[in-house]
């Protein structure tokens, strides 16, 4: 089958439209078309052009960083409740553990203002400091921030009534919806690829 598309294959067809073999015609509109547009399904290499130090949620970095913390949510889903039942005051190994847990959701919590989201009216990455703060402000970082602080320092915090329920301790637990964002946007991206 021969494609006689015009100037932008490098034949020198002009015309508004070209006849292939098979009696099927396709216009100028057409070769563009496939020259400008992916096929459905296809992934392309480009990245897109963001704003100084904001880093896009489909960065290959960014989501190891995302598996890393995945890995470490079901850490905590496997300790807070142990810890919360069994050990009153974690101590040694165990509490070296929680605070290295603690510090990595910490750094995630300051880059979380500088990851572009998805606008969802426009489905276009939203990069604009500002905006990306206020969002976040708004949604998920007090929960985060509350689930981050150390066992330590929340004791202190506590009035001595409430210490032994070990409130800020279960909320560890809050982390777990990161598990269930990212699966979501696997499932959203299996949807959209079939």
């Amino acid at each position: 089958m021969k494609l006689i598309c015009g100037p932008w294959c490098g034949g020198g067809g002009g015309g508004g439209s070209s006849a292939l073999t098979d009696g099927t015609m396709s216009g100028r509109h057409g070769a563009t078309a496939r020259a400008l547009l992916p096929s459905l399904g296809s992934q392309s290499g480009r990245r897109p052009r963001l704003r100084r130090f904001i880093v896009s949620p489909y960065d290959p970095r960014y989501r190891l960083w995302e598996h890393f913390l995945v890995v470490l949510v079901l850490y905590s889903a496997w300790v807070a409740p142990f810890e919360f039942g069994f050990v009153p005051e974690p101590a040694g190994a165990l509490a070296a553990a929680d605070d290295a847990v603690n510090a990595a959701f910490a750094v995630d919590i300051v880059l979380t203002f500088f990851v572009a989201y998805t606008d969802r009216r426009t489905f276009l990455l939203q990069d604009d400091p500002r905006r990306i703060a206020w969002r976040y402000a708004t949604t998920w970082l007090a929960l985060d921030v509350a689930s981050t602080m150390p066992t330590e320092l929340t004791r202190r915090i506590l009035p001595p009534q409430a210490r032994s329920y070990n409130f800020f301790g279960m909320l560890r637990l809050w982390r777990l919806h990161r598990v269930s964002t990212l699966f979501t946007e696997y499932v959203r991206v299996d949807i959209y690829m079939f």
